[in-house]
């Protein structure tokens, strides 16, 4: 069964359901969320970051180890000889000049980096499938638009193939006629192939084969535009790339910290047992151990002033890159925010615009049916409304296109 729904010019877009599944925008993002490679392997890096977390945290902890030998001797003129022992060494470290604890702190705060940038790539991979689910909207919206276009001018060319066989009209007017349907027919052909290809690119977002069609949505085309300083500040607060470059700073800090401990020394705690036995009685002798030990490297070629300053420099490289981000940011925000202003105002004029070129149509077709008017006046009528309503879907889409573009920019999803 097959159902036709419409909507009037205003809303500009319709689509034919079958009995196959139907794909409404959150059920796209949902999908793309659920099946993206690229952001399943991000999802991945946060896995392995805590895991560098229970590794640092262990170079902190208490360390066991265990070693044994076992030995026989032949040798001519002496008698055989055989050995064994066995020792448990257990170590702590005491004091590291802040170097674990740096590892540690600097891996927790990766940790929150890697999370950081999932949640970024989920904004990136939300807006790129609300974009394709635009951009498949407005073509298959203009694609009706080419379909009705040709439908009027299919009428018009039937009208007048009525009066040319009456006489009433001249065989020009017919031919012309005939031309204009059939170059509304590549039109309806290639808006439906560009309809067609928008459906495969939001299909491989989602990482699925095809797609047949999708629900409509009341998209949001309201026109309240926040105000551009308080787009700004929110982007500031919101992004997650930006905070993500803020602990990017914070953990560079970290490490120089952690360079600095070449510096200081090292004191390890140990405990040991063990015990040793040979062939002649087997009596076997055991031993324990205590102590505390130290380390202090006094010279070391300049390598840990190279390694500070190395990890000053790259503090240096990240406020920088962080400021470039910044910059980057807002400027994504302005541009929208013009890019969405812009759009209403089209889709003002647009509307205004559509209903013009209607009246001209109607006034043309009553003139010409008259017998007052030219075919010329028609055709150039339809080609006017075609224009006009394909003016009013671009600015339509450009609005909801552009409203998510600026909650991107923002660090809001739709």
């Amino acid at each position: 069964m097959r159902k036709l729904l419409f909507v009037t010019i205003l809303a500009v877009f319709t689509l034919c359901t079958s009995t196959t599944s139907a794909m409404t925008l959150r059920e796209a993002v949902d999908t793309a969320l659920k099946n993206n490679p690229s952001l399943k392997q991000t999802q991945k890096s946060i896995d392995v970051a805590e895991e560098d977390v229970k590794i640092a945290k262990g170079s902190k902890g208490v360390s066991v180890s265990l070693s044994g030998s076992a030995d026989a001797n032949k040798s001519e003129g002496v008698e055989e000889s055989e050995s064994m022992s066995a020792r448990v060494t257990g170590s702590l470290p005491l004091y590291s000049g802040k170097r674990l604890e740096s590892e540690i702190k600097s891996a927790e705060l990766y940790v929150d980096i890697a999370k950081l940038d999932f949640e970024q790539s989920k904004d990136d991979l939300i807006y790129q499938v609300v974009t394709a689910y635009v951009d498949a909207l407005e073509n298959k919206a203009t694609n009706l638009v080419d379909i009705e276009t040709r439908n009027n001018l299919a009428e018009h060319e039937q009208n007048i193939s009525d009066l040319y066989n009456a006489g009433a009209k001249a065989k020009i007017d017919l031919l012309r006629a005939s031309v204009e349907t059939s170059n509304a027919n590549q039109d309806v052909a290639r808006s439906q192939a560009a309809y067609e290809v928008s459906l495969t690119q939001l299909a491989t977002l989602m990482s699925l084969n095809s797609i047949s069609t999708f629900d409509v949505e009341d998209l949001n085309t309201s026109t309240d535009l926040i105000d551009i300083e308080r787009c700004i500040a929110v982007a500031d607060e919101t992004r997650n790339d930006l905070k993500a470059d803020e602990l990017r700073i914070e953990r560079g800090e970290v490490q120089v910290t952690s360079a600095k401990s070449g510096w200081l020394p090292s004191v390890n705690a140990s405990v040991g047992t063990g015990f040793s036995a040979r062939s002649r009685n087997w009596d076997p002798s055991s031993d324990a151990t205590a102590g505390v030990s130290a380390s202090w490297s006094i010279f070391d070629s300049k390598i840990t002033r190279a390694r500070v300053d190395e990890a000053k420099i790259e503090v240096e490289r990240l406020k920088l890159a962080m400021q470039s981000d910044i910059e980057n940011v807002h400027k994504d925000v302005v541009t929208a925010h013009k890019n969405l202003k812009s759009a209403l105002v089209r889709l003002e004029t647009t509307k205004r615009a559509v209903e013009l070129a209607e009246e001209e149509r109607f006034i043309a077709t009553e003139r010409y049916r008259a017998g007052e008017g030219i075919l010329l006046d028609i055709l150039d009528a339809e080609v006017a409304l075609s224009t006009a309503r394909k003016n009013h879907v671009s600015a339509r889409y450009d609005v909801i296109r552009y409203r998510f573009e600026l909650a991107h920019a923002i660090g809001k999803t739709y």
